[in-house]
C-alpha cells in the first residue's frame, strides 16, 4: 500500500511496528502460522495496563489476535478499538470526531483503489468504485458540523493536517485498520466498508439521541441534527454503491476467511435501530444468544422513547421533513442489505452469524413490530456513546 496515509504511517512506526503489521497483511491474519499468532499474542497480553507511546500504538495494531481478552470475531475482524481510541479524542464532539473517522477510512481505500489501478491488478469495475468512493468523500468533505459557524468536514481534515496530535492520531487510526484476513483485494474493499457502517451506525444513533434531547428547547439545533442524521444515513447507501461493485464470485472468495465475523453481533448496529424505531422483541433472543449483546435486552432499554415516537405528530415542519428523510434512507439501505445477502450468498452458504443469511435480514426490513418506550433517558449513556468489544 502506497497512500499518503500508509507513506505517514511508516513515518510514525518503529521498524519492529512496521514488521508487525507487515506479518498480519502479508497473507492475512487467518493465515497467520500458529507460531506467529502465539507470538502476536503474546506480545500485546504482556503490555502494560493502559499503554502510552510506543506501546499504545504496539496494541493498537495487536489487540484484535489477544488470547487474553474476550473480543467477539466481529470486533477481532473490524478493528473497532482503533475507531474507539480514536474518538477518545472528541469527549465533547464525537460527531466531529466519527466524521473525520470516516472520511479517513474512506480516503484510505480510495488510495488502495487507485494505486491497484495503476498497479494493474484493479478489476474492470474498478474504475466505478473510485468514482463511488470520490463522490462520497465529497459529500463527507462538504457535510456542515457546525451549523453557527458554517464547519465543514472539509475544514476539519484541513485542521487535522497541521495539528500534530490530531494528525498522527489520523495516520495510526488508518494504519492499525488495514487487517483484512485474506490477501484477496476485494476482502480489503469488504472491511473498510464495514467499518464505514459502524462509524455511520453509530453517527445516525448519536444524532437522534441528541435530535430528541433537544427538540422541545432548541428546535433549530435538533433540525440541524436530524438533517445531519439524514445525510450520514444516504452515506450508508453510499457505502452500499461501492460494496456493490464487488461480484459474487469475488466476495465468495475471501467470504470463508471472515470465519464467525458476522454483522450480526455488532452493537452499533442494533443500539441504531432501537434509538430510532424502538426494541423489536423479536430480536430478543438473538441478543440472548450472542453475548455482549445480551445489554440490549436490558429493562433500561426497552424502556427508551425511540425518535419515531419522540417526533410523532411533531408540529415542527423541520423535523418532519428530517424524520421523512431518515426514514426513507434507513428503509433503502436495509432493503440493500437485504438484496445484497440474497444475492451475493448463494442459497446453500449457511450465514456466518448463525442466521438463516438473507431470509433472517428480510424479517427485520420493516420496523412494524418495534415497540416504543417512554423513557427519553432510557438506555443512556448506552445508546450515545460508540460501542465496541
Amino acid at each position: 500500500m502506497t497512500g499518503a496515509l500508509a507513506l505517514a504511517a511508516e513515518r510514525l512506526l518503529t521498524p519492529h511496528q512496521r514488521e508487525i503489521a507487515q506479518l498480519q497483511r502479508t497473507r492475512g491474519r487467518a493465515c497467520l502460522e500458529p507460531a506467529e499468532a502465539d507470538a502476536l499474542a503474546t506480545l500485546h497480553d504482556t503490555l502494560p495496563p493502559n499503554p502510552s507511546g510506543v506501546d499504545e500504538v504496539t496494541g493498537l495494531l495487536t489487540r484484535p489476535v489477544s488470547r487474553e481478552l474476550e473480543i467477539p470475531e466481529y470486533y477481532r475482524y473490524s478493528c473497532m478499538h482503533s475507531y474507539g481510541w480514536f474518538l477518545d479524542l472528541f469527549p465533547d464532539d464525537p460527531v466531529a470526531g466519527a466524521l473525520l473517522a470516516l472520511h479517513t477510512t474512506l480516503t484510505d481505500l480510495v488510495e488502495v483503489e487507485r494505486a491497484a489501478w495503476e498497479a494493474g491488478i484493479q478489476p474492470e469495475c474498478g474504475d466505478e468504485r473510485i468514482k463511488c468512493l470520490d463522490e462520497a468523500i465529497a459529500v463527507v468533505c462538504g457535510t456542515v458540523v457546525n451549523q453557527v459557524l458554517r464547519v465543514r468536514v472539509g475544514d476539519l481534515v484541513d485542521q487535522a493536517a497541521v495539528d500534530p496530535v490530531l494528525a498522527r492520531r489520523t495516520v495510526l487510526l488508518a494504519e492499525s485498520t488495514r487487517f483484512p484476513r485474506s490477501d484477496r483485494h476485494e476482502e480489503y474493499v469488504f472491511l473498510r466498508a464495514v467499518q464505514c457502517s459502524e462509524t455511520l451506525f453509530f453517527l445516525v444513533r448519536r444524532l437522534a439521541v441528541e435530535t430528541a434531547a433537544t427538540k422541545d428547547e432548541f428546535p433549530a439545533r435538533a433540525a440541524a441534527r436530524l438533517g445531519l442524521a439524514g445525510v450520514c444515513a444516504g452515506l450508508l447507501n453510499d457505502v452500499f454503491r461501492v460494496l456493490r461493485t464487488l461480484t459474487p464470485e469475488g466476495f465468495m472468495t475471501f467470504r470463508d476467511f471472515t470465519g464467525a465475523a458476522s454483522a450480526v453481533q455488532s452493537l452499533n448496529y442494533h443500539a441504531m435501530e432501537i434509538s430510532i424505531y424502538g426494541y423489536d422483541p423479536r430480536k430478543a433472543e438473538v441478543f440472548g444468544a450472542v453475548g455482549h449483546l445480551g445489554v440490549l435486552n436490558s429493562t433500561e432499554v426497552r424502556s427508551h422513547q425511540p425518535l419515531k415516537a419522540a417526533l410523532a405528530g411533531t408540529a415542527d415542519q423541520r423535523l418532519e421533513e428530517g424524520w421523512n428523510e431518515l426514514d426513507r434512507a434507513l428503509s433503502k439501505w436495509r432493503g440493500g442489505h437485504y438484496r445484497f445477502a440474497r444475492t451475493y450468498l448463494p442459497s446453500d452458504t449457511p450465514a456466518s452469524g448463525g442466521t438463516d443469511g438473507a431470509a433472517y435480514v428480510k424479517r427485520f426490513v420493516k420496523k412494524d413490530a418495534c415497540v416504543a418506550g417512554a423513557d427519553p433517558f432510557g438506555g443512556l449513556p448506552l445508546l450515545s456513546g460508540f460501542l465496541y468489544r
